[in-house]
């Protein structure tokens, strides 16, 4: 199966729109029905995803349910699709194309009060009769049959499978009435509000942050405001309260990983750490610092022996053209890091070349 559809966006929006059957959806997805059934219905549920736990930054694990490759194929054109019906609101950043956790970010840039929060079991959170429910009401109005097989191609054991492709877009619009809400919510309370995924931020340049949203207790814990939490509630999410904060000027204030205090930025220890390694690869080797790399700073995401590990040099080259797309290509720390990369890996080839 070819993973790219042939029609273009609008052609696709009209066809998704006028769906009566399963014969529709196929022809939609451009495979035959034969085999929409076969993957829906005939391939036993436990052969249909792979399923591996990665260890979070924060403790504890996260389990991942990736799709086989027929379903996955199958996914990725819905998705596509359904980038094509989808539009997101202004507050929503993740998963949408031309944004990102920089724009993200930019929104809350020189703020008196950021207070972000998260969502808990955020994609488990979306389960089959939510998903179901969306296609068939508000503004897609979908049939029962439709909504029943398109939630089944999104879904596994009645949930939405982080690992999906579909996942991130449907998430973002089962969020959609919760943007909408929160958006008006923060208008009336003169701040400014955005979401990237499950994490949540608003911001405020006011002299007291708006109790609708949040108080601080007498000991100085944070508190979510009760209008804040009933929409919150009311759409079906619940607070990680674990993750509540509520960050002043006078704090080194971020937003999905990036300080705001003046404008978007990494923080400098990210930048240290890369000098460090840099540093460590010219003293010691590339293979001895590759192995303490994964070791000391990713071993939470590379625990599994069995994941994909990428090679060194491109994980360095990542974190660097990180800092280009927050810093810009032209930024000098940018620049300075990827020539040192680069006569570190010469240095490195020209001392191993017999």
């Amino acid at each position: 199966m070819s993973i790219r559809l042939s029609k273009t966006p609008q052609e696709l929006r009209n066809e998704f729109l006028v769906l009566k059957s399963r014969d529709d959806i196929a022809r939609l997805l451009e495979i035959t029905t034969e085999q929409l059934n076969f993957h829906l219905y005939v391939l036993p549920s436990y052969k249909r995803y792979k399923v591996f736990e990665i260890s979070k930054k924060s403790g504890g694990t996260r389990q991942i349910l990736a799709p086989i490759s027929p379903i996955k194929i199958i996914q990725e054109k819905l998705k596509q699709v359904l980038d094509s019906v989808y539009r997101p609101k202004p507050s929503a950043h993740g998963f949408i194309a031309e944004r990102s956790i920089v724009t993200n970010a930019r929104l809350h840039k020189k703020r008196r009060y950021i207070f972000n929060i998260d969502l808990e079991d955020f994609f488990p959170t979306i389960h089959f009769g939510r998903v179901r429910g969306m296609f068939m009401g508000n503004p897609y109005f979908l049939g029962d049959e439709v909504s029943t097989i398109l939630a089944q191609i999104c879904c596994h054991n009645k949930i939405l499978p982080q690992g999906a492709p579909t996942s991130p877009v449907i998430s973002n619009m089962i969020c959609a009435r919760l943007d909408a809400k929160l958006q008006q919510l923060a208008k009336e309370h003169n701040c400014t509000y955005s979401r990237y995924a499950d994490d949540m931020t608003f911001s405020t340049t006011r002299s007291k942050f708006p109790s609708a949203l949040a108080n601080l207790s007498d000991i100085g814990q944070v508190e979510i405001g009760s209008q804040l939490l009933a929409i919150i509630e009311e759409n079906g999410f619940k607070v990680n309260s674990k993750k509540t904060r509520l960050q002043m000027r006078q704090q080194r204030q971020e937003v999905t990983g990036l300080t705001v205090n003046r404008y978007p930025n990494v923080q400098r220890r990210y930048i240290k750490q890369i000098r460090a390694i840099l540093h460590a690869w010219a003293k010691f080797g590339l293979n001895s610092t590759a192995q303490r790399y994964f070791e000391k700073y990713a071993s939470h995401k590379y625990s599994d022996p069995k994941r994909y590990r990428p090679p060194f040099q491109k994980v360095i080259l990542g974190k660097i053209e990180f800092i280009g797309m927050i810093k810009g290509k032209t930024n000098s720390v940018y620049l300075d890091l990827l020539h040192k990369t680069e006569h570190v890996a010469q240095s490195d080839r020209s001392r191993c070349t017999p």
